[in-house]
């Protein structure tokens, strides 16, 4: 019987070391467990937050893309209108011969521009103008000019010319006339 017990003995202590090995591995087992779903929050946690920010760096984007194409809309919407009001300009330059300000103008400018060039000119004028033009023995009437109105002073060889036509004083001050008119309908923005 001594060694049936013997055999217990060493069976129990047998089995109570196996189960301490057991419950060891399984605590080992159980701590790599929450370390891998650690690990695997952790990941999730900084794959979250990538994709957070590539979201709000495109929708950032996407927001600056708008706000410049709605200043491109808006500049061209500006221009057009611009460009609509200098048409109505031009459109209404042509009515301006009748004004009592464009027969000053004529009575004045080309004058003025023939004691420049000196000697006897040529004044070409739009039909119908030729009566505006002061009498004057150095200068000799042509109503043969197309266009709104003014004048185009030449001397004797034609050569050098005083251009007072109103499309080109419109046009020399372009850039004064666009600012102008951006003034009047935006207010100066």
């Amino acid at each position: 019987m001594g060694i049936e017990k013997l055999k217990e003995s060493l069976l129990s202590e047998a089995k109570d070391e196996a189960q301490q090995i057991v419950q060891s591995a399984q605590s080992h087992v159980d701590g790599m467990l929450r370390e891998e779903k650690a690990k695997e929050t952790a990941l999730r946690q900084n794959a979250e937050k990538k994709v957070e920010k590539l979201l709000e760096d495109q929708r950032n984007e996407r927001i600056a893309w708008a706000r410049l194409e709605a200043k491109r809309i808006n500049a061209e919407a500006r221009e057009d209108a611009i460009k609509n009001v200098f048409e109505d300009f031009f459109n209404e330059l042509a009515n301006s011969r009748k004004s009592p300000e464009y027969k000053k103008f004529i009575k004045d400018a080309i004058p003025a521009a023939a004691a420049d060039l000196g000697g006897k000119v040529t004044v070409h004028v739009v039909k119908g103008d030729k009566v505006l033009v002061p009498k004057s023995k150095n200068i000799k009437i042509v109503e043969d000019l197309k266009g709104l109105g003014g004048a185009l002073v030449e001397n004797s060889t034609g050569r050098i010319r005083v251009d007072l036509r109103l499309e080109t004083l419109a046009d020399s001050k372009r850039d004064e006339i666009r600012r102008q008119i951006a003034t009047v309908i935006f207010g100066g923005k």
